[in-house]
């Protein structure tokens, strides 16, 4: 039992981490001008 919950939260971990970014998401990673909000 306690395997089975420890591969659910590696699984759902990894879906998280390793998802397909969305176009928009990328579009704002990529954008230069995003990097002045950070506070840098």
């Amino acid at each position: 039992m306690e395997t089975l919950i420890i591969l659910a939260l590696a699984i759902v971990v990894g879906l998280i981490l390793f998802r397909p970014f969305s176009k928009k998401e990328l579009d704002e990673y990529n954008d230069k001008d995003n990097w002045s909000n950070m506070g840098f």
